[in-house]
């Protein structure tokens, strides 16, 4: 019978039982990850993230003549970036006399990545604006970019303006999660008070949730768990931060961030009146406050978290932010809920527009622009 093991070699013995597990479970992570990006069609894969580089002010923009094909289960396209850092097939070039430019200012709704060019509401309401005249062009320029906030939109802008010299200037904010990413992005603007909301937003939440979006194994985790839950009615945590700008009683940061995206927009607004441009708001819904369905889940979701949805409240909140500024919005909530029952206008599982969706919004926007006269010659 041999001697009893010791208690401190018997607790060394268990702790190299759990290193060498956990040495086991990285390698699993590591190799699950390499796959995924090497073979998967998630935004992490280095295909797509090779559409980026970064910039020393804004982060990231997307890489002048990079382009990839990217497919999912839901679609399957062709992106090409320009010379001017833009998606486009063509090259910006010298502006000619008779033409007249709109640059499109957003995120990953204006970018979209999910329909070929052609089908963006972009590329569409240049077709309509010139099925309209006889008389001169117009070319309307792709100006989003996957991640912005209204802070990279307004530095973006100004370091595109000279370039493509617009006559107008669509600020596209999504109503959804601008009033987080403005209040995230706050610093990159510079001027006082910026480094107290540096610190509040740098919480292990924040770094979890990049962490995440950064890896696909956890995308994939994260998005399993979130389903099974939420057909089972329940949710393990608070809603996700970019429900908070539809809360009864949200953080104190979406009043912050909706105040910082109201100055990123005036900082667009000035940018273009440098160069003689005139500027409009375009608030882009999220897709719930469209599909009943999903309103429901996510109404629920956030009810047995403790929390309370309002749905349209985002909207709400953006419009009193930027009623005190003189600049000409239009709502696309109305526009895209007069479609339905109908064509889908939001894919199921990214939530970005469809083909439909794109057709919706080009046909708005047409309207919006003549009815306001925004591209008409100036007194």
């Amino acid at each position: 019978m041999g001697r009893p093991q010791s208690p401190d070699r018997g607790a060394r013995h268990r702790v190299r039982h759990v290193l060498f597990f956990a040495a086991i479970a990285a390698a699993q992570f590591g190799i699950f990850e390499i796959a995924l990006r090497t073979w998967g069609s998630s935004e992490a894969a280095p295909a797509f993230q090779g559409l980026f580089e970064g910039d020393p002010r804004i982060g990231y923009r997307l890489k002048p003549r990079a382009s990839v094909r990217f497919a999912t289960a839901e679609f399957e396209t062709d992106i090409a970036i320009n010379g001017a850092g833009v998606r486009d097939d063509e090259e910006i070039g010298p502006k000619q006399p008779d033409e007249k430019r709109i640059v499109v200012l957003g995120d990953s709704l204006v970018l979209s990545v999910q329909v070929p060019l052609a089908q963006t509401f972009g590329e569409l309401l240049e077709k309509r604006l010139n099925a309209d005249t006889a008389a001169g062009r117009y070319r309307v320029i792709n100006a989003g970019v996957q991640g912005y906030g209204p802070v990279e939109e307004a530095l973006f802008f100004e370091s595109l303006a000279d370039t493509v010299q617009p006559d107008l200037v669509l600020v596209t904010v999504f109503v959804g999660n601008d009033a987080e990413e403005a209040f995230q992005s706050f610093s990159k603007l510079g001027g006082p008070g910026s480094g107290g909301m540096v610190a509040a937003r740098d919480t292990l939440r924040t770094h979890l949730r990049r962490l995440v979006r950064r890896s696909m194994v956890l995308q994939v985790v994260r998005l399993r768990v979130n389903m099974v839950l939420g057909r089972l009615g329940f949710s393990l945590t608070p809603p996700e931060p970019p429900l908070q700008s539809y809360a009864a009683s949200p953080a104190p940061r979406i009043r912050e961030g909706l105040a910082v995206a109201r100055r990123s927009i005036e900082h667009i607004m000035a940018t273009a009146s440098r160069v003689n441009a005139r500027t409009a708001v375009v608030l882009m819904p999220a897709r719930f406050q469209v599909d009943d369905a999903d309103y429901g889940r996510l109404r629920t979701a956030v009810a047995n978290a403790g929390g309370e949805l309002i749905r349209d409240a985002a909207t709400e909140r953006f419009e009193e932010a930027l009623a005190p500024v003189n600049v000409p919005r239009l709502d696309l909530l109305p526009a895209l809920r007069a479609t339905l029952p109908g064509p889908d206008v939001f894919f199921q599982t990214n939530v970005h527009l469809t083909p439909h969706g794109h057709q919706v919004v080009a046909d708005a926007i047409a309207r919006f622009i003549r009815d306001h006269h925004l591209l008409t010659a100036r007194d």
